[in-house]
């Protein structure tokens, strides 16, 4: 008889928002700041590759397998014994800005810190990316209280707000909020928002957020962190991945070479990041969609690289019953197979026709001021209409 297996299998988005991290080694902790913890991985004093990736595949197994922090520790510690690393050692400052200091990375209360900071970030990465696919049905946030046994009177005081899931409250305020913080949110129905509101602690207007200055020693650079928000916490681990990888997919993808920059391109459209920056109402993102070397060349283009911006999409997908975010998905074969025509409305403007699985698609490409190729519009048409416009403006 096969045995009864126990407990729940940590979230593949968890797992994947860990494991995509790249080393960052760092003297400090304000070294790596804010959205770059989202794809870089860092241990304060840190400064040995070796170590640092000791520290990020011991959490890493510790995040597939569901351990804890003692079984963690323990499993740990003769590693870094095995690297010399057990008990206290003199670190030096790689930028010669600090003085080196004495650092002992077996100590429970660094390692305590270590593990929770980083399993904590992963799982909220990981709900974010939930709460978008489920946020139709479950369109609201509410702040839980944390459970910590010495609570910040500023996080029990976010407890009880219930908030729309694409607030820009949750960009900052999205838990953890600080080293060691154990708040939460909770997704609901609509049903239990209309019972909800009224009652006594709960409330539906965003709070008032004020910032105060904070001053990183390292860079010199004043920032403006939330007050009640540790400084560096200010972030929502979900949404800095998605931003983050599409700056960085942006950045690579024209000195890559085409091949590489399709598969990367392809990457990014299968990841949770077009769905999450959809929510990022008043806020433009460009998401790197496409290739079109020809078109690039015809038009004298700065790049062959085509965006869509998330307010495009948007509109499509409110306007087109039969567009959706996957939709977009198809730009790259509409563009390598499509029929390239111009319609002569506009002369930076070319509509490109193809038919995918039976069906007609529109995208019209314009080319910016500044040489740049952008998807104007994407929808489906019928083959009458297609044929028509071929024939009519089809060279």
């Amino acid at each position: 008889m096969k045995p009864v297996e126990r407990g729940f299998s940590t979230p593949p988005e968890v797992i994947r928002y860990f494991s995509d991290k790249g080393l960052q080694p760092a003297f400090s902790w304000l070294d790596v700041w804010g959205q770059e913890h989202a794809y870089a991985f860092t241990v304060a004093k840190a400064v040995d590759a070796e170590l640092l990736g000791l520290f990020k595949s011991s959490i890493q197994k510790a995040i597939e397998s569901g351990q804890g922090f003692e079984t963690w520790r323990q499993g740990l510690l003769p590693e870094l014994q095995k690297l010399g690393w057990l008990g206290p050692r003199r670190v030096d400052d790689p930028t010669g800005k600090w003085d080196s200091k004495l650092v002992d990375f077996s100590r429970p209360r660094r390692l305590e810190t270590i593990f929770w900071s980083n399993v904590r970030s992963a799982r909220a990465a990981g709900q974010w990316e939930r709460i978008q696919r489920t946020k139709k049905g479950l369109p609201y946030l509410l702040y839980v209280r944390t459970s910590s046994a010495e609570p910040r009177p500023q996080h029990l005081v976010w407890a009880g707000f219930i908030l729309p899931v694409d607030h820009a409250f949750w960009s900052t305020h999205f838990p953890p909020n600080g080293w060691h913080c154990k708040c939460a949110v909770r997704q609901i129905t609509r049903y239990e928002y209309e019972q909800l509101k009224g009652k006594e602690g709960y409330s539906l207007d965003p709070p008032t957020i004020e910032t105060t200055p904070f001053v990183n020693r390292r860079t010199g650079e004043v920032m403006h962190v939330p007050v009640g928000i540790d400084p560096g916490w200010g972030t929502n681990p979900g949404l800095s991945r998605a931003r983050t990888l599409v700056d960085n997919v942006a950045k690579q993808l024209d000195a890559a070479g085409e091949t590489a920059a399709r598969a990367r391109i392809a990457e990014l459209i299968d990841s949770p990041a077009p769905q999450i920056l959809l929510g990022l109402e008043g806020e433009r993102i460009d998401l790197p969609i496409a290739v079109a070397g020809r078109l690039a060349e015809q038009w004298k283009a700065k790049s062959t690289l085509v965006t869509v911006s998330n307010e495009t999409m948007r509109r499509k997908i409110a306007k087109h019953a039969a567009v959706d975010a996957a939709a977009f998905g198809l730009a790259q074969e509409i563009i390598d197979d499509g029929v390239v025509v111009d319609e002569g409305k506009l002369p930076n403007r070319r509509t490109i026709l193809s038919e995918k699985d039976g069906a007609w698609w529109k995208l019209v490409l314009s080319r910016s001021a500044n040489g740049f190729m952008r998807i104007a519009t994407l929808f489906r048409t019928n083959a009458a209409e297609a044929e028509r416009v071929i024939k009519k403006h089809g060279e």
